[in-house]
């Protein structure tokens, strides 16, 4: 039997902490597409962050 353990991790996007001219949605699209099927869910949290629950 393969024991396989998927950790579950949570990435924070805040617009204030990215470069300027990139876009919080460009940045999480970005982050969305690498991670492919291993994102549980994204959530607003405030105005200008978000989080985003994936599995490693």
């Amino acid at each position: 039997m393969n024991n396989m353990v998927m950790i579950h991790k949570i990435q924070y996007f805040e617009a204030e902490k990215l470069s300027q001219g990139v876009f919080l949605q460009d940045a999480v699209n970005e982050f969305l597409a690498q991670k492919g099927e291993n994102i549980i869910s994204v959530h607003p949290v405030m105005g200008n962050t978000l989080l985003v629950h994936h599995k490693e």
